[in-house]
């Protein structure tokens, strides 16, 4: 396969209304318009583990694994995927950070859960510069990977 670029996975976010109850595609917005930067920032916990029963070699056991994914760009109040993130910014209960993050990947992989919208930053920076619109959206479990469809 040849070499693709960022801009082909394309993000969406989606208010949340339970961890069961996906979103229809028509309620899903593209987290795009000014973001020039997204980012894979996941992170796995792992232990080094070596017993009797081997050779001495410590061996990395993965204990868990949390994907987020961190964006950057510029705010603008009137798109709707940074308004609705932005809408979370001072709300301080986990339920109202929610919503759901669907990744479709270079090659047609669709990722998709729900993610809590952390550290958000709407409208900042430097008095000459154009507001800032940053954080991250991180899973709260392991999301649904769902390959791409077979091409005639």
């Amino acid at each position: 396969m040849a070499r693709q670029k960022n801009a082909k996975r394309r993000h969406f976010v989606a208010p949340w209304t339970s961890d069961d109850k996906k979103p229809a595609e028509e309620d899903y917005l593209p987290l795009a318009k000014w973001i020039p930067t997204i980012e894979d920032d996941s992170d796995e916990d792992t232990d080094d583990y070596g017993d009797y029963a081997g050779d001495g070699t410590n061996q990395t056991i993965l204990n868990g694994r949390s994907e987020k994914w961190n964006f950057e760009g510029t705010f603008d109040p009137e798109d709707k995927a940074q308004k609705l993130i932005a809408s979370m910014k001072r709300v301080t209960t986990d339920d109202g950070r929610k919503l759901w993050h669907k990744i479709i990947e270079t090659d047609g992989t669709t990722v998709e859960g729900v993610a809590s919208a952390m550290e958000i930053k709407a409208g900042s920076g430097d008095a000459t510069e154009y507001e800032e619109f940053s954080g991250h959206l991180d899973y709260v479990r392991t999301p649904a990977v769902t390959p791409p469809t077979a091409k005639p």
